[in-house]
Formats: C-alpha cells, structure tokens, sequence
C-alpha cells in the first residue's frame, strides 16, 4: 500500500474541503488491486463519520455509474462520490462512500434467508435499465476467452477443443447491468438483510448468466455444490435461466479462477480446496454441454 495514505496529515486538503479534521486512518481488505481505507472525520460541530476511499486505476468512473444506477433502482448500494485526484495524498482519484458496518458471513447451517436475499439482489440488478452506461464494457460471449483459460489443466483438453469448435454463441437476450464480482466477500449483512454491496470493479453489460455462474461457484467454495443449486433454483424463481448459457459461463468463470487464483494471496490450504472445487466444476458444466472427458 502507497504508505502516503495512511498519514492523516496528507489528508487535509480532503478534509478541508468537507469542513473536517481526519481522526483515525484504517486500511480495509479491497481485492488484490485496489487501495481501500477508512478515513474518520470530525467536524466542526463535532459529530464524527466514517467513509470509505477506494483507488482502483481505470475503473473509477464506471464503477461510480453502476453503483449510482443500482442505488437509484432501491438496491442496498452505498451512495457514492468521485474524489478528484487533487485531494488525495497520492494524486490519484478515488471514490468516496460511507463505511457500512456489518458482516460478510454466510450462515453455514442455515444457509437459506441468505441466499434468497442474494438470489433477489442479482435478479433484480439484473432488471435494471442500462441506458446510458455507455462507458462500462461489454461481456455477451464467453467462448472467445475460454480456449485460453481452459488451457490451464489438460484434463480439460476435450473441453478445450469442443470451444474452439463450436459456432459462436453471441448473447441474444436484452442485456444486463452486471456485478461482476457478486460474491460473499463484498456483501454486507445485518440482522439477516442485505445491507451493502461493495467493490462494483468488475461491473459490465451483458449475458445475466455469467454474473449468476460467478455466484455459484463461490457459494460452491463455501457451501458445496447444494448451496450452489439452492442459489441458482432461488434466482430461477425470480429470473430466467438460461441452462445451456449458464454451463458455458460456468466454464468459463471456473477455468479463469483457476488461471488467476494463484496470485490472490490466499492461504495454500484454501487455493487447493477452491482448485478441487473449480476443476470438478468445469467438468460438470462440459457434462451439461454433451462433451465427454
């Protein structure tokens, strides 16, 4: 981390410009690229407030398009501002939002109330209006990539010449606002509510089933493969799936995580039980789409 953000004197230009002293500075987990920190104001009058800055080169602004889209429907997103570069200490940009206070775990014995409220969020972010998000990029067709991505096992080789020969399979639904990354990690819950959905980096337009695939297999992670199905049966209630797109796109988020999960910095232990459970996915999805091992 830029060792710059966490003195609180660099910070005075931010906080006279919202009429505050910096009390405390925090660093807070923001995935493997972004800086995240938690910055406490004071004001004038002396009321205190928690907010969070998040610095991530190049997605800045859409990700500040998406979230403000999805608050704006009566999604649990946390309002957002764009900070310009000449406030932070480091000259870089951020996004400014309030600090949500809460948990990110799922109840392992009951898994259930969760995955309903996270089956709803997806379905109806996934209903949302993407007129005038011209600025964030598309995702529609996973077969492109996949080649590649498949090409990190060779259990896969099957699999991987089936993509490579099969036509293109270009989205023909209306596309969708994506998450991109709608998993544990970035929700927020108290008393049993979806209270917050962080860290929109990844957002997109396009194919609903990738954002639905990437959910399955992290819930996959922590749950097994019935937490998975219960989520997805949950969303199905809710939205239309598309099974053949959906083996696809699980093809594809599992063999991209098993490509990159080595440079997350997440413990051997877990990298190798998210590996069995990546693998195993994949070759259920090829089982789905009639392509023998």
């Amino acid at each position: 981390m830029d060792p710059t953000l966490l003195d609180p004197a660099r910070w005075e230009a931010l906080a006279q410009a919202r009429k505050a002293t910096v009390l405390r500075i925090e660093r807070l987990e923001g995935g493997v690229s972004a800086e995240v920190i938690a910055l406490t104001l004071r004001s004038a009058r002396g009321a205190e407030e928690t907010v969070v800055l998040r610095q991530k080169a190049g997605t800045l602004g859409q990700e500040a398009l998406a979230m403000a889209r999805a608050r704006a429907a009566g999604l649990p997103v946390p309002t957002v501002e764009e900070i310009p570069q000449g406030l932070t200490p480091n000259g870089a940009p951020a996004l400014l939002m309030p600090y949500i206070p809460g948990h990110r775990q799922i109840d392992l014995a009951q898994p259930g109330p969760q995955l309903q409220r996270m089956a709803a969020f997806l379905a109806e972010l996934h209903g949302v209006s993407i007129d005038g998000l011209d600025a964030l990029p598309w995702l529609l067709d996973p077969l492109p990539e996949l080649p590649e991505f498949l090409a990190i096992d060779e259990r896969f080789s099957a699999l991987r010449r089936w993509v490579e020969s099969a036509p293109p399979a270009p989205y023909g639904g209306s596309p969708a606002l994506l998450h991109g990354d709608f998993w544990p990690g970035n929700l927020r819950w108290e008393g049993g509510e979806l209270v917050g959905v962080l860290d929109w980096e990844d957002c997109h337009r396009g194919d609903p089933m990738v954002d639905l695939a990437l959910t399955r297999l992290e819930l996959r992670y922590v749950l097994g493969p019935e937490g998975a199905e219960r989520f997805t049966k949950a969303y199905g209630a809710r939205a239309p799936v598309d099974l053949q797109r959906l083996a696809l796109w699980d093809c594809y988020v599992a063999s991209a995580a098993l490509t990159y999960m080595g440079g997350w910095g997440l413990p051997e232990a877990e990298v190798t039980h998210m590996r069995q459970e990546a693998t195993a996915f994949v070759h259920e999805a090829a089982t789905r789409l009639g392509v023998p091992r």
